[in-house]
């Protein structure tokens, strides 16, 4: 098992997840909606799998299929698995998941929203912006210059403040 996580890639294929995702256990199936643990064949990884089918009555009756996965904690995984109610999409889908989109991709979706702290990297962003005008003005083009850019760089973001 060496395959990169689906949490590392950020548009995953149908494809991909064809050839990788293995069923574990149907958890509930009618006729709209089924939850199912599966298994990334690749890195053991398990997921929640839900489905749904719709129909699009502004569509003429199209009939619309979404799916979602949320990765699962090892815990999870043997508490679905013996019978434990899985968490009913979507009031229940706190983590991160993937959901597919209408160009046959699957995305990341956080229904907390965003974490990141967005007025930190504008802080960044414009200490960085202000470093790169004074290396301009004063003609510091050296690559010792810039190597010393680059490490300062990286410790003006909120990740790398603590190091």
């Amino acid at each position: 098992m060496a395959g990169i996580p689906l949490s590392n890639i950020r548009l995953v294929s149908e494809e991909l997840l064809a050839s990788r995702l293995e069923q574990v256990k149907l958890v509930r199936e009618d006729e709209n909606e089924c939850y199912r643990l599966v298994k990334d064949s690749d890195t053991g990884e398990h997921y929640l799998h839900f489905a749904s089918r719709h129909l699009n009555l502004s569509g003429g009756l199209s009939e619309e299929h979404y799916h979602h996965l949320m990765p699962l904690d090892h815990d999870d995984v043997i508490s679905y698995a013996l019978g434990a109610e899985v968490p009913s999409y979507p009031d229940h889908w706190e983590r991160p998941f993937l959901r597919n989109g209408p160009h046959g991709g699957y995305v990341w979706y956080d229904p907390g929203g965003s974490t990141v702290d967005e007025s930190a990297y504008e802080e960044a962003t414009a200490a960085l912006r202000e470093k790169l005008l004074n290396m301009k003005r004063d003609g510091k083009t050296s690559e010792e210059d810039i190597k010393k850019l680059f490490e300062d760089a990286e410790r003006l973001f909120p990740e790398n403040r603590n190091e």
